[in-house]
This record gives structure tokens, C-alpha cells and sequence, in this order.
């Protein structure tokens, strides 16, 4: 089963922070992918808690016991139904809170429905996509109103209104207002928070500490940061990292050049590295000196999401060899059994990497472009923005032209950076943004009218995105001639709402065709693009010049 656990959890390849439940930049998701099993043990707050499932049926997913019970759903002839499927039960199997909740649509690509655990004796539940909090008895104790919640941590949870983030206690006071564009769970009264930019057309947020009183702690000068973990703090400065205290002192200078590190957890932190020419990490562990006390001799794949298993806990670390075997290395980094619980948990590794392989294999045969793939990895996750880092590991991308964001040469006067890449003979996949975080996606195809028919030729809308998540946006800028364009909201479940031009230019030499993704429509007509060679035109459907609205 997968229950929520909403702390905040952060993917490795999804920002340019670390991984895990102990990642290096601060992004609340509304779901975590970690799978519990019986004896599987967690953290919370940095305390082992063991996991006890009790022993049921009839459910399709059944929690570990907090607060004396367990959350679970129950079964229906519709996998992908929502509404009313989450309750409660004892350690008996007495169901104590009735089917009155939504299950959280979840996964990679909103495959899987999940449930929150209760923390500090409320649990964060869903109702008609809104989120409030119940007691252990099911009194409904804040009503649902938010966008989005996290489970109770430090005494406060994290919640989310009109796109921003806060903080309320357990009467729902606000105590943090929503001014934060990334806010992450209280711990030791210090939370990791990023604010949006004061400048509408700076695109950089600046990442620092505050305190319960919405002090700040930490000025707000970081590209990124981690959260306060044995009293260190990652962060991130002119693309390098280092850890700090909570009085913003350096511990360990920040001269790392690793591409991401954890938090330190067991008095060690895990760091990454790209291999040679792959889009997978390796990755070792520092001290608290900064020194790589055990080397970099393991491997990190790009698709895995999983929560926990590679930061130390009591001592033991869940690792992956370059050969794709698993195994537990005590903190010398000598391979020891795993604790009962933790092997069992880590096998879902192998079963999701196959899974995948076998997805893309199924594809392949059937004469599918794997664009899905693509679109299904970029989608972002609430409050989550695209990073360098991720997009440079995108799955399927057949040549890097430029894997590291530069600015190009040609055009001096163009403050943006951009990533290119080849996805086959035809298509393409480019990025555009600043130099911490990319903003606009492109996916391109062309194809010449005497080019080699047996190619890839020129790809539809539907190879990309499913058309169920697609809704059509009328635009006085919808062209439909030897140039057509159109618009689109993508809204995958589970994720936040993208947006997306579809243009193309038919002619006697060939066509192109071009799919951009922004967070907003507006995003592709700011100024700062103009020297980007978009395909989308601020025009009419007769070829006049206009400011482009929206429907």
C-alpha cells in the first residue's frame, strides 16, 4: 500500500536540491510514492517509528497505525474513483471513521490513489479537491478549504491558498501567513522557506530560514536550501552547496561542487554526481567536516523517487551498485544485513525500474513515439518548479546538443539560458529560462517535404499529451492557415495545471510543429523571450498584430 506521508519530500532529479525525505530544496507535495510494508521502519521528526499494518481485508490500501489508527481505502470496481474512499481503522480492523473522505490522486502519472496518516492527532483529509484536518474520533476539527495540506509537524502544518503557502495551528489560526512560494514543515520551530520575486520579471527565488513568528532566521539569499537536520542546513550559493546553522554561520564552506546533496542524517550526508555520459547520479557521503568518507561508488537512476532509504538510519543505508544490485552498507560503507523491513521496502526499486522498462519496451513494439514518457516526467507536482538539473535528465532524449544551460552566443542582448537536446531524427526537446530554473519547455518537430519518409516525420498533439488531460483555450491569437496556433490547459491529476501552445508552420519546403509548456499562457509573451526563437506569434487570424487574450 502507499499511504501519504507529508512532510516535505523532495524528488532528486525534480530540483536541483537533493532527494528523499532529507532533500536539499524546499517544495511541499501533496503526495510521497514510498511504499510501507508491515515491518518497515520510518522516520518522523527524526524518530524511528515502525510501521504496524493491521492485519485486514477487503481494502485496496491499508496505512501503518499512528495515533491508534490506520488509514485505508476501500476497494471499487473503478480503480481511478475518488470520492468517498478513505476511512480509518484500529489495530482490530474496527472501522472507526466511516468512507466519508476522497483518496489524493498521487504517482508519476496519477496512477495511484493514497491517504494521510495522522500526526499530533489530526490527519490532513480530502473533500471535493479541498483539504482541512479531522480528530482521531472523525469530527471534522478545520474545515476543508485548502489547496493543499500537509499532516501537522512541530505543531503546525503547511497549507496553500491561491498558489502561495502558510502556516496554521491546530485551531486553523493562521500563524504563517501565505506569502511563501515553498514553505517546509516546522522542525525545532525553523522552517526552510522560498519567497517569490520582487521583481515580476526576476524568475529566481531566494531561499532562507524563518521561525514560528515569521521572523526571518536566515536571510533570503540562497538558491537553495535543505531542511534544519542535526542542526545543519544545505544550501546553495553561486551553484555550489555547503551547510550553514541556524545562524546562517558556515559549518561546511560552501565550495561542494556536487550537483545536489541530502541532509545529514546518522552524522552523514549523502552528495551527487552525474556519471559519464549518463543521465544517473553517483553518489557517496560526507561528515560533518565536508570530507567523502565513504567514495562515490553508487548508483542513483534517474526515475527513482524513493523516500529515506538512502539516508543512514540507525546506522544502516540502502544502497545501489552500478550492476543495479541492492544492498545495506553500515557507515564505513562495508556491505551489512539489512534490518528486518528495510530490504522488503527497497525491493519496490527493482519492481518500478522493470515496470518502467517494460512500459517502454510495450511501447516500441507497438510503433509508439515515447513522448509520453517525456510530458508524463516533466509534469510538475504541486508548488514543484522545473529545474536544470531535472530536465537535463529527461528519459528518451537521444543526443544533448547543450546539457548544461548557456546563453546563447549569437544573441548577447538574450538574458536567457537554454538546454537543446534530440529526441530522434525529427523531433527535439529545448528549455528556456534563468540561470537557476528553466520556465518554458518546447517540443519540437520538422520534417523536409524530400526527407526520408521511413522517419519520424512531424508529431501530433497526441503524442505527447493524453487529449483527456486537455482543455481547449480560446484565444483572438488562434490561427488557422498555412500557420495555424492554438492553446491549451494540461491538467494531469494530481499535478498543478500547465499550459501549452500548439503551432505549426506548413509550407513547400516541409513542416515544423512546436508544443510549449509554461506554469501561464502570459509566460510565453513576456518580454524577456523576445530574442527566443518560439514559434507561437502574437497575431490574429488574419496575419494582424495583437495582444493575445484568453477565454
Amino acid at each position: 500500500m502507499k499511504p501519504i506521508y507529508l512532510p516535505l519530500i523532495f524528488s532528486l532529479l525534480a530540483m536541483s536540491g537533493c532527494s528523499d525525505k532529507n532533500n536539499a530544496e524546499v517544495k511541499p507535495s501533496s503526495a510521497n510514492d514510498k511504499e510501507a510494508v508491515s515491518t518497515a521502519e520510518v522516520e518522523s521528526d527524526k524518530k524511528e517509528e515502525k510501521c504496524v499494518i493491521p492485519d485486514v481485508e477487503g481494502y485496496d490500501q491499508v496505512g501503518c497505525l499512528r495515533d491508534g489508527l490506520a488509514g485505508v481505502i476501500k476497494q471499487s470496481n473503478d480503480e481511478y474513483d475518488k470520492t468517498n474512499r478513505v476511512g480509518y481503522i484500529d489495530k482490530d480492523g474496527q472501522l472507526i471513521i466511516p468512507f466519508e473522505f476522497d483518496a489524493i490522486v498521487a504517482g508519476e502519472s496519477g496512477e495511484s490513489l493514497e491517504f494521510n496518516d495522522f500526526s499530533e492527532g489530526l490527519a490532513a483529509v480530502n473533500k471535493n479537491d479541498k483539504y482541512g484536518f479531522i480528530d482521531t474520533k472523525g469530527k471534522v476539527v478545520i474545515e476543508p478549504q485548502y489547496e493543499w495540506a500537509s499532516s501537522f509537524s512541530d505543531g503546525l502544518a503547511i497549507v496553500s491558498a491561491e498558489g502561495l503557502y502558510g502556516a496554521i495551528d491546530k485551531q486553523g489560526k493562521t500563524v504563517i501567513p501565505f506569502e511563501y512560494e515553498a514553505l517546509a514543515d516546522f522542525q525545532e520551530g525553523f522552517a526552510t522557506a522560498a519567497r517569490p520575486p520582487k521583481d515580476p520579471e526576476d524568475y529566481e527565488s531566494k531561499y532562507g530560514l524563518i521561525n514560528k513568528q515569521n521572523e526571518v532566521v536566515i536571510p533570503f539569499m540562497y538558491e537553495s536550501m535543505g531542511n534544519l537536520s542535526e542542526s545543519l542546513i544545505a544550501v546553495k550559493k553561486d551553484g555550489k552547496w555547503g551547510y550553514v546553522d541556524t545562524t546562517n554561520k558556515s559549518i561546511i564552506p560552501i565550495n561542494l561542487a556536487y550537483e545536489t546533496v541530502n541532509d545529514f542524517s546518522d552524522g552523514l550526508a549523502a552528495v551527487f554526481s552525474y556519471e559519464e555520459n549518463s543521465d544517473n547520479l553517483e553518489y557517496g557521503y560526507i561528515d560533518k567536516t565536508g570530507k567523502l568518507v565513504i567514495p562515490m561508488q553508487f548508483t542513483k537512476v534517474y526515475w527513482d523517487d524513493t523516500e529515506g532509504l538512502i539516508d543512514f538510519n540507525n546506522g544502516i543505508a540502502v544502497v545501489n551498485d552500478k550492476e543495479g544490485r541492492t544492498f545495506c552498507i553500515d557507515k564505513k560503507g562495508s556491505e551489512t544485513q539489512c534490518p528486518d523491513g528495510r530490504g522488503d521496502a527497497d525491493n519496490q526499486l527493482a519492481d518500478e525500474a522493470e515496470g518502467l522498462e517494460e512500459e517502454a519496451l510495450e511501447a516500441k513494439s507497438n510503433g509508439a513515439p515515447q513522448f509520453i514518457a517525456i510530458t508524463d516526467y516533466i509534469a510538475l507536482k504541486p508548488n514543484e518548479n522545473w529545474t536544470w538539473d531535472k530536465l537535463a535528465a529527461i528519459p528518451y532524449a537521444k543526443e544533448w546538443l547543450e546539457k548544461t544551460p548557456i546563453k546563447n552566443e549569437y544573441e548577447p542582448e538574450d538574458p536567457n539560458y537554454f538546454i537543446n537536446a534530440r529526441l530522434n531524427e525529427t523531433s527535439s526537446m529545448s528549455a528556456y529560462g534563468t540561470k537557476s530554473q528553466p520556465n518554458i519547455i518546447t517540443l519540437g518537430s520538422s520534417q523536409g517535404v524530400m526527407d526520408d519518409s521511413s522517419l519520424g516525420g512531424i508529431y501530433e498533439l497526441n503524442d505527447f499529451f493524453n487529449q483527456k488531460d486537455l482543455t481547449r483555450i480560446p484565444s483572438n491569437c488562434d490561427v488557422d492557415s498555412l500557420f495555424t496556433q492554438k492553446f491549451y490547459k494540461w491538467e494531469k491529476k494530481g499535478f498543478q495545471p500547465l499550459y501549452i501552445y500548439d503551432a505549426e508552420m506548413s509550407g513547400n519546403s516541409g513542416s515544423d510543429r512546436e508544443f510549449g509548456i509554461a506554469k501561464s499562457l502570459e509566460e510565453f509573451f513576456k518580454p524577456v523571450y523576445e530574442h527566443v526563437n518560439l514559434e507561437l506569434q502574437s497575431i490574429d487570424n488574419n496575419n494582424d498584430s495583437v495582444i493575445c487574450t484568453f477565454k
